[in-house]
């Protein structure tokens, strides 16, 4: 492949002249390589977010030591303390009662649900020419993190709540914005 159909293929991605060359020459590996990482980082995070507590709930229906009713599976009936629809309620009540709260769990919660989306929002640009505009990387993360809050929500394991949602988003974009400073930080030391 000559340099000219690379970068053709590059699209509008402007690496600056020392990561370009080198792309250049090794393009295909390291797209290939890419979204080798995209696609295991996608699975660990739905294994994570969903399959994780399914299979843990199927565990223990198999192993006979409870029934889908009496672990609270499709019983809606508790909704109401599984579930978050008010925005900013979960992420206030962790700030403005800090203190009652363990670390972890401040940092799983709020940090975790913020970073979890990032390599989307920093990964799909870097991959592909589709994915380099804010909004659709912001639409895609919050479809995607839609999709988990709702299985969570249908099958009640974990909680459903927006401020997951809102958090996801965030993480999408600041991983957009991050793919954005790789491409713009370096062209202004040239």
């Amino acid at each position: 492949m000559t340099k000219n159909n690379i970068s053709n293929i590059q699209g509008d991605a402007k690496l600056p002249l020392p990561y370009r060359s080198w792309l250049d020459t090794y393009y295909m590996q390291v797209k290939i390589v890419g979204w080798i990482i995209f696609i295991v980082y996608s699975f660990i995070a739905f294994y994570k977010l969903v399959i994780d507590r399914l299979v843990n709930v199927i565990v223990v229906v198999f192993q006979g030591d409870y029934s889908l009713g009496e672990l609270g599976m499709f019983d809606y009936s508790s909704w109401r303390v599984t579930t978050n629809f008010v925005p900013f309620e979960t992420i206030l009540r962790y700030i403005n009662y800090s203190q009652y709260f363990n670390l972890d769990l401040l940092l799983i919660n709020l940090l975790g649900n913020l970073l979890i989306f990032t390599p989307m929002g920093f990964l799909l640009p870097l991959l592909s020419k589709k994915f380099r505009k804010a909004w659709l990387i912001i639409i895609l993360g919050f479809f995607s993190s839609l999709a988990v809050e709702t299985v969570q929500f249908i099958f009640t394991v974990g909680s459903a709540d927006i401020d997951d949602l809102i958090l996801n988003t965030v993480g999408a974009w600041f991983g957009y914005i991050a793919y954005k400073c790789l491409l713009v930080i370096p062209k202004s030391n040239n």
